[in-house]
């Protein structure tokens, strides 16, 4: 007997398969059987009012046969509503009429409606259920008081049976609660656990990701030092600068996804031409995709405006990242479309829906659910098949939330992929895309000297060495307290500076703010340009309120040097 109680517990009210609302109508449906066996040996045995014991009967036996029919065809919402009517606002007034009105067993009874109400109502309905039953109780503990003949007697064996349904329907309800939270406890542990294999895995990753461009930067720097062939140089420099910005790629997922956990991405406003940053992205990817012997077709709406105003350089991260996806999971000889339509225009701002498609490997849809979360790719295998970090998806994700716009996939396995994001942005000024990058060749700054602020050797010499071409003249210090020095002994000789955050001595921060309270001829005024590795918006934002004028990450872009030293020295 026992056996079977929790073979029909652990099957119909413990069973974490079945739905909150399945095992509380369950409960109702076994707690009602007992109402419903107590009521009849209650007849048998003290001969009770035949007609009202038979109106209950009849009343219990049909909300359980109601119950039943909603369980078996999981109509759950029909089932709550039985319960709380037949239960709750008809089931009450009836038992406490019949049994003798206000006892411990009615008392008990009326916790276990309010409890249901609580557990299978919605809200409003809630409200609405929770108000009449409370009308229902007050009226009938009312006519308890004042209108006593219309009571029926409790028989006693109704009295004892009635507490012992109360102690069961109790036993059960603390049963099930403590359930309830065991299985929560349960999940939120095996979330937490999987979050930390996730990021095991991902750090795991990083490392293998981090370690072989390293190694091949080592690997080919040791070759070159070892070799007296040019032309082998040649080829061996070519390998370090493609394992360099492998890494550079690495280091900026991790940057992007660091900003999104701590909620400092944001987004930077500029005037852009959509199909120059088109063609930017794919001139960049057009290398990869002929090594693949790869198909890329793009297909620009020409209703789309020439110039937009937006984050340009966010924008082409997402549309990069998922072409690089397509390139790489993509096999040799195969097709990947890029296409960018007009979808609507309100008030000047343009609907924009940008499509990447491709002939790949395909995912499921298992798969599918776990494709824009961080730290995690498609498939464990994908990150040893193909590389990458697994950010590249969710930084997109948060981007084009950022933007307002929503970023979906369509993918069937061995079917190819198709990557799917809407934004809406503003229509941009005429004067059209600011100048962004700028080739070497086209400057000659002769008759300008600028000052490099720079700690570190190479860098020093890297900067000088880029900007020979371009006939500028430069002096160098070694830390904010030297650059200080020479700005005052120069009186205004230099045009501008390129500052270092991260120095001996005096800090950039430092130094900028001194050369500001200098009273030196042309301090106060000279274009101070951060050249830092920190490049976070509180980097960029700090830097501007020490007083500088603008801000540039490490590694150095030289297209991006030569932006800022024309703009201020032209």
């Amino acid at each position: 007997m026992r056996k079977s109680y929790n073979d029909l517990m652990s099957k119909y009210i413990y069973n974490d398969n079945l739905s909150f609302d399945a095992r509380v109508l369950n409960l109702v449906c076994i707690v009602g059987t007992f109402a419903l066996l107590a009521s009849a040996i209650g007849h048998i045995v003290e001969q009770s009012n035949w007609l009202m014991m038979l109106l209950k009967i009849v009343m219990i036996l049909g909300a359980i046969i109601l119950l039943y029919i909603s369980n078996r065809f999981n109509v759950h919402k029909y089932g709550r509503i039985a319960v709380i009517i037949l239960f709750c606002d008809v089931l009450f007034p009836l038992v406490f009429l019949v049994n003798g009105g206000s006892n411990g067993g009615m008392a008990a009874y009326f916790v276990l409606t309010m409890i249901l109400i609580v557990l299978l109502s919605k809200v409003p309905t809630l409200f609405i259920f929770m108000g009449i039953h409370i009308v229902i109780v007050v009226s009938c503990y009312m006519i308890d008081r004042y209108y006593q003949q219309y009571i029926i007697p409790l028989n006693t064996f109704q009295h004892y049976a009635d507490n012992i349904i109360s102690i069961t329907v109790a036993g059960i309800f603390i049963g099930l609660v403590v359930k309830g939270i065991n299985s929560l406890l349960l999940r939120e542990q095996a979330k937490a656990e999987a979050a930390s294999r996730a990021k095991g895995e991902f750090l795991s990753q990083m490392s293998h990701e981090m370690r072989t461009p390293l190694n091949a930067i080592i690997g080919m720097a040791s070759i070159i030092s070892n070799s007296n062939d040019i032309e082998d140089h040649m080829t061996d420099v070519k390998k370090i600068e493609t394992a360099s910005t492998h890494l550079l790629g690495v280091i900026n997922d991790i940057l992007d996804m660091s900003k999104i956990e701590a909620n400092k991405l944001e987004l930077v406003d500029m005037n852009f031409g959509f199909r120059k940053m088109i063609d930017g992205i794919t001139t960049v990817m057009i290398y990869s995709v002929e090594d693949k012997k790869q198909e890329l077709m793009v297909d620009i709406d020409p209703a789309i405006p020439e110039n937009l105003k937006g984050d340009r350089q966010r924008l082409a991260q997402v549309i990069t990242n998922l072409l690089s996806n397509a390139i790489k999971f993509t096999p040799d000889g195969g097709q990947i479309g890029l296409t960018s339509q007009l979808i609507g225009e309100n008030d000047g701002k343009y609907s924009i829906r940008t499509n990447v498609l491709d002939t790949g490997i395909g995912i499921t849809d298992e798969q599918k659910s776990r494709l824009f979360r961080s730290f995690e790719q498609a498939d464990n295998s994908t990150s040893r098949r193909f590389g990458g970090t697994g950010l590249g998806l969710a930084i997109s994700k948060k981007i084009v939330d950022l933007m307002g716009g929503d970023i979906w996939a369509e993918s069937e396995l061995g079917q190819g992929s198709s990557f799917t994001f809407e934004v809406s942005l503003e229509g941009g000024d005429e004067a059209g895309e600011t100048q962004d990058n700028a080739e070497a060749a086209a400057f000659d700054f002769t008759g300008k000297t600028i000052l490099i602020a720079e700690d570190i050797d190479i860098n020093r010499e890297i900067i000088t060495t880029l900007l020979e071409a371009t006939n500028i003249t430069m002096d160098t210090a070694e830390n904010g307290e030297e650059a200080l020095k020479k700005v005052e002994a120069g009186g205004g000789k230099y045009d501008l500076i390129f500052m270092d955050i991260q120095m001996p001595e005096m800090d950039g921060y430092e130094a900028t703010a001194a050369i500001r309270a200098s009273e030196t001829a042309g301090a106060k005024d000279v274009p101070i340009i951060a050249m830092t590795a920190n490049v976070f918006k509180d980097d960029i934002d700090r830097a501007l309120a020490a007083g500088m004028n603008g801000h540039l990450g490490k590694p150095i872009v030289i297209d991006d040097v030569l932006a800022m030293l024309a703009k201020y020295l032209t």
